[in-house]
């Protein structure tokens, strides 16, 4: 299969950084707030029940929905995958596509499992044996309950994510040879109806966390990527894909609000949110006026992004032992300083080392060594 597409648009669209540091942060912040227990919302009944959280500290609320920047996340890299796609000026084939995939993605992500699994004695790993291991260098934890949360809890969203690069060569030959945008994204979203009715006929179903194996079940979530790569294609057509951004924001913020709020409804947060996401990004990727303060300082954040995720919440839990064994955590208020000071000060400098060597030196020495191989076997074959 090989599609001929060309570059619209050779230029680095900065706001996408923007985005992706806002998406880290949501979730760096929740997975903060998650080590105080006053913090965690329950159900009370069909409810969420909000009389636990101190009044004290309701501005900090919002923390306790930080998950959802996965939502972003995954909204976010359909449209950068596809729009990745839209600016190469060579055919699109599927073999060259997962290479490009694995070179960007597994180098940082085998180097982070490998660490993960030596400290693994110092972390909270309650299942640990050769399946924990080969389920995440496999990229399949996600799908089974005891190694979801595994060696490196983030890292279930990788799996997804590898799942929905394993889809895309389908979305893409659907497109160009049998079905249009709009019915790719319908079909994806009777797949997410489908499942979650399914899901919701287990016993797992009524365990309402913010993640777990029916949510992470890639053809669940594959309407949130696709919505993204419909946003790519719309960006490179300059055509909008909602066209009264007002009412989508409003429709789909409320249904959000509902979805977080009411048990039964609480599995569609996701999908929500994910239209609530678009309909920013839409609106957000038309400004044509320069970054702001603000946005420049988050665009490093952005762009290192993939390791600060794939590195912080280790360093979390690592940081939560040694203080906890030290007895640092005398007060909230001085549990939250040591954890975004001590934790951001660890994290940074290894975000931007697994940046440099494993995000960008590991895979030009790999094309690099895969070339000189080639023109080895060439010279060899003359």
């Amino acid at each position: 299969m090989a599609l001929s597409v060309e570059s619209s648009s050779a230029q680095h669209i900065s706001r996408l950084d923007v985005l992706r540091a806002a998406a880290f942060l949501a979730v760096f912040t929740f997975h903060i707030s998650g080590s105080f227990p006053f913090f965690k919302l329950t159900w009370t009944g069909v409810f969420l029940d909000y009389s636990a959280w101190p009044k004290e500290t309701l501005f900090l609320l919002p923390v306790s929905f930080g998950w959802l920047g996965v939502a972003l996340f995954f909204v976010l890299s359909g449209f950068c995958i596809h729009y990745s796609t839209l600016r190469r000026k060579t055919a699109f084939t599927t073999p060259d596509f997962y290479w490009r995939r694995f070179l960007r993605i597994y180098p940082a992500y085998i180097v982070c499992l490998i660490v993960v699994t030596i400290l693994s004695p110092w972390l909270p790993i309650r299942y640990f044996n050769f399946w924990q291991i080969a389920s995440h260098v496999l990229m399949v934890h996600n799908f089974f309950k005891a190694t979801f949360f595994g060696l490196n809890g983030v890292l279930w969203s990788l799996g997804v994510e590898t799942q929905f690069y394993l889809l895309y060569p389908l979305l893409i030959y659907l497109v160009h040879r049998r079905m249009s945008w709009s019915q790719c994204l319908v079909m994806a979203l009777i797949f997410n109806i489908f499942f979650q009715i399914y899901f919701s006929l287990t016993a797992e179903a009524y365990a309402m966390t913010p993640v777990r194996t029916t949510w992470s079940f890639p053809l669940v979530t594959w309407c949130d990527w696709i919505l993204g790569a419909c946003l790519a294609e719309a960006y490179v057509k300059k055509e909008p894909v909602f066209r009264r951004e007002g009412l989508w924001l409003a429709g789909s913020g409320i249904m959000l609000i509902i979805a977080l709020n009411i048990r039964t409804l609480n599995v569609q947060a996701y999908l929500f949110s994910s239209v609530f996401f678009a309909v920013l990004m839409q609106r957000y990727l038309s400004i044509q006026a320069p970054l702001n303060r603000i946005e420049r300082g988050l665009v490093p954040v952005g762009l290192v992004s993939y390791s600060l995720y794939l590195w912080h919440q280790p360093i979390l839990l690592l940081l939560d032992e040694w203080a906890s064994a030290h007895h640092l955590y005398t007060t909230p208020l001085r549990q939250a300083f040591i954890e975004v000071v001590a934790g951001t000060a660890f994290l940074a400098p290894i975000a931007v080392i697994s940046y440099y060597l494993f995000e960008i030196g590991a895979p030009a020495w790999i094309r690099a060594a895969c070339a000189k191989r080639e023109l080895a076997a060439v010279a060899d074959a003359t």
